[in-house]
């Protein structure tokens, strides 16, 4: 390649852009919502919104009604509530990719929804509490089948619910959530669907009998609200 066609290549890409149609998505999560009228609705927002842009995509979809943001890592949830000018203040942000030594602190003390699905990540949410003296909101993440961050049955969910309901009584956090996500949703009839839904009920009823009392259960993604009503919490 010469130096001339390089130069002609970088400039057509300076050229490309991509227009945004923020009322074409205010109306997707309206009929998104018609369609789950007894359950919150979360825009996903993760990776700068899929490249449209998060926060003007974060700001049109709570105009239409959405009433929590969630992001893949803390950083891009950060990022959303340090928008300016600033979301409504009843609007909840969880985030949910997270490494050991990540800021946990910093996401407590922004009021964020973090998910927590092993013991090393509860053990670093309930330091990071009591490092800031704010109790963490956490959301536990249950692996019903997808086999991507979550928490196995058994043994690990157990031990996993008992840590957080000591945390809990100890005034480190508050568990708001518990939650999962299809594998396979965009199959309607998929053998999977069902048993992942199974394993959730179970999964969330174990939670709930040991004392959790979560304000939100998720585990519908965009294909299951539009398809399985038996998946809306």
């Amino acid at each position: 390649m010469s130096e001339t066609t390089a130069r002609r290549d970088a400039d057509a890409v300076l050229r490309a852009r991509a227009e945004i149609d923020l009322a074409a998505l205010r109306a997707n999560v309206r009929a998104l919502r018609e369609r789950a009228p007894g359950a919150a609705l979360m825009a996903v927002v993760k990776a700068d919104a899929y490249g449209h842009g998060a926060i003007p995509c974060a700001r049109a979809a709570v105009a239409a009604g959405a009433t929590w943001l969630g992001t893949a890592t803390p950083q891009e949830a950060l990022a959303l509530r340090a928008a300016e000018p600033g979301l409504p203040d009843d609007v909840r942000i969880m985030c949910w990719l997270w490494t050991p030594g990540g800021p946990w602190r910093e996401a407590v003390e922004a009021r964020l929804d973090v998910s927590v699905s092993a013991m090393w990540a509860m053990e670093e949410v309930t330091g990071a509490a009591r490092a800031a003296g704010v109790p963490a909101r956490v959301q536990l993440k249950a692996d019903t089948g997808l086999g991507r961050g979550g928490c196995q049955p058994g043994a690990d969910w157990e031990r996993l619910v008992g840590a957080a309901l000591r945390a809990e009584e100890e005034g480190l956090l508050r568990v708001t959530g518990l939650w999962s996500h299809f594998a396979c949703a965009d199959e309607p009839g998929h053998p999977s669907i069902a048993a992942q839904l199974t394993r959730f009920r179970e999964m969330t009823a174990y939670a709930e009998q040991r004392g959790l009392r979560p304000e939100v259960r998720h585990i519908a993604n965009s294909p299951a609200t539009l398809t399985l009503p038996d998946a809306h919490f």
